[in-house]
């Protein structure tokens, strides 16, 4: 269970290079969400568990929250989570328009950021771990699945060197390792795949809106589809006949 988190500013004021000036502080307090009520962040369990501990009344329209707020001054608030009063803080700050409550959550009008040390090193680990799953499968392929790993990117990697094609590859999947594993490492139908996107590059088969066709015949009205149709045993003739078209081109 989680004991203590840390209220820390995110990025600096580029303007300043300072995330406050010393001895100034800012309030993050309440405000009136869609349905007209006051935020707090908790839910009605919370209300009334930390409202009988802390005699306070919780509820959202309650005056205790015309005058709450919590003052911010240049140096990080830690929050002991066995203290009632500062869990009642930490779940106002944990949904808090102006508050991240991790790291890799993406609000766009967060000023704070609420780090759990432990978890955040978990989190940490898992994307190191990820990482590294993902370079050494990189380190398996060939030029030709490097050309293929592209073409399922949405790169056309015909006209580029092999080392030009590697470089991009790598830049793909450092920036997103997960990504590579789930286009490539745990795609079993990659092949197919592979061989649909070629396709369509070479007017073998063509796209309508959602459609695949082979000619006027439909052969998918989605990625997913379209593999199904051609890995089916008995669509084996069509999928000579696109290979070679493939081939031919």
């Amino acid at each position: 269970m989680v004991k203590e988190v840390t209220l820390k500013p995110l990025n600096r004021k580029a303007w300043s290079n300072v995330v406050r000036y010393k001895n100034c502080h800012e309030d993050i307090a309440t405000y009136l969400t869609k349905n007209g009520s006051n935020y707090t962040g908790l839910t009605k369990e919370d209300e009334e568990r930390l409202g009988k501990e802390l005699r306070i009344d919780l509820h959202p329209n309650s005056s205790f929250w015309d005058t709450f707020f919590i003052r911010v001054y240049d140096k990080e608030i830690k929050l002991d989570l066995t203290s009632p009063e500062d869990e009642l803080k930490y779940l106002f700050l944990k949904n808090h328009k102006k508050v991240k409550s991790s790291l890799n959550e993406n609000k766009a009008t967060a000023e704070y950021v609420l780090i759990n040390e432990d978890e955040e090193a978990k989190q940490t680990n898992k994307r190191a771990k990820i990482k590294r799953k993902a370079f050494k499968e990189f380190d398996k392929l060939s030029a030709t699945d490097v050309r293929k790993a592209l073409r399922l990117y949405g790169f056309k990697a015909d006209n580029i060197s092999s080392e030009q094609a590697e470089a991009k590859l790598d830049e793909l999947v450092e920036t997103d390792p997960q990504r590579f594993l789930d286009i490539w490492v745990n795609n079993k139908s990659r092949q197919t795949q592979f061989l649909i996107e070629e396709a369509l590059s070479k007017n073998v088969l063509r796209k309508n809106k959602s459609a695949y066709m082979y000619g006027t015949e439909i052969i998918g009205h989605s990625m997913d589809d379209a593999i199904a149709y051609i890995d089916d045993k008995k669509n084996q003739e069509l999928k000579d006949v696109i290979v070679n078209e493939i081939n031919v081109k």
